[in-house]
């Protein structure tokens, strides 16, 4: 039987849930999403949902555990391209 993969909005994000593939939080912008994933599994947990990462955030790195950073920055949407003189 196939998983399906279907993308998340913010909205539906919480502390712990399960996320099969990263990928699934691609349509979630300017947003730090860190996931966790024990290195005997296949499955990431949501560890921080913010605006900017903090003490909390930090905290996963030191746990020992895998940390899957998940930042989609808007500006990238616009297709604008900037240089610097």
């Amino acid at each position: 039987m196939e998983i399906i993969k279907n993308k998340f909005a913010l909205e539906d994000l919480y502390i712990g849930m399960e996320i099969i593939d990263k990928e699934q939080l691609s349509s979630i912008y300017d947003t730090w999403i860190m996931l966790v994933k024990d290195s005997d599994s296949d499955v990431y947990t949501v560890g921080f949902i913010g605006k900017e990462t903090n003490a909390e955030s930090d905290k996963l790195f030191t746990r020992g555990n895998v940390v899957c950073p998940v930042y989609n920055d808007s500006m990238e949407l616009e297709g604008d391209i900037y240089y610097e003189e």
